[in-house]
């Protein structure tokens, strides 16, 4: 055994938690059951989100821009773009960064999607741009929806960064596509992960100098979870 190593791994592994922000709403289900990467929440919704946005992206053809601030200007196109591969994937997300990053999702009642979706039929019913009136039908329907949705407040769940859970799971630094090993879970792991990307890669990450998504691509049982108000 590398005692080096080792010593990395109980520092920025085993003695460290990722997190993920939920929606209230799920926490019941969560605590019974775990997260489960097969299932989705919005999976009875998505035709009727989809519409809307094909809606969206047809107004900004016709010159009607919907504007989002996402630490830059973006208009509907890069949202809709965003939010679809998010409703497509199975992955359960976690990150390490919570000052950055946690409190931001925290703030987003019900979850990003939600406050997406919300935010759109929003700014549409009060602009009142020209549609058919099957289009202000749905449009209703989802703000109202959206609506319900964003009355939940957000938990914080959180995973010791050494379960056997993030092993198999896809490490991606944050704005590139490109996915590494997860370095997480036991320390066999993390030296077998090592050995293929060199230590010198993960450490800016896992000393928190730099930003990653861990996205978790198995379920996850209820046991490995817990409920936390604050980073600890």
């Amino acid at each position: 055994m590398n005692k080096a190593h080792y010593n990395t791994w109980e520092k920025y592994i085993d003695k460290k938690f990722l997190y993920r922000v939920v929606s209230d709403e799920y926490i019941p289900s969560i605590k019974k059951i775990g997260l489960d990467n097969n299932k989705n929440p919005f999976k009875d919704k998505k035709k009727d989100i989809f519409k809307l946005f094909k809606i969206v992206l047809n107004l900004k053809k016709r010159g009607f821009i919907m504007m989002r601030w996402w630490g830059k200007p973006v208009d509907q196109e890069i949202v809709i773009n965003c939010t679809k591969k998010d409703l497509k994937s199975n992955y359960i997300d976690f990150t390490p960064d919570y000052k950055k990053t946690i409190d931001y999702y925290l703030k987003l009642k019900g979850g990003a999607l939600v406050n997406t979706i919300l935010i759109f039929t929003d700014e549409l019913l009060v602009k009142k741009p020209q549609l058919k009136e099957d289009e202000w039908v749905l449009i209703k329907k989802l703000n109202k929806w959206s609506k319900k949705k964003n009355q939940y407040t957000n938990k914080i769940i959180k995973i010791k960064a050494s379960s056997k859970y993030l092993e198999k799971a896809e490490f991606q630094e944050l704005g590139k596509k490109k996915y590494s090993p997860s370095p997480f879970g036991s320390f066999e792991n993390f030296e077998k992960k090592i050995k293929k990307n060199k230590l010198k890669y993960y450490l800016p990450f896992l000393k928190n100098k730099k930003l990653f998504y861990l996205r978790v691509k198995n379920k996850i049982h209820s046991k490995e979870l817990s409920i936390t108000p604050k980073n600890n």
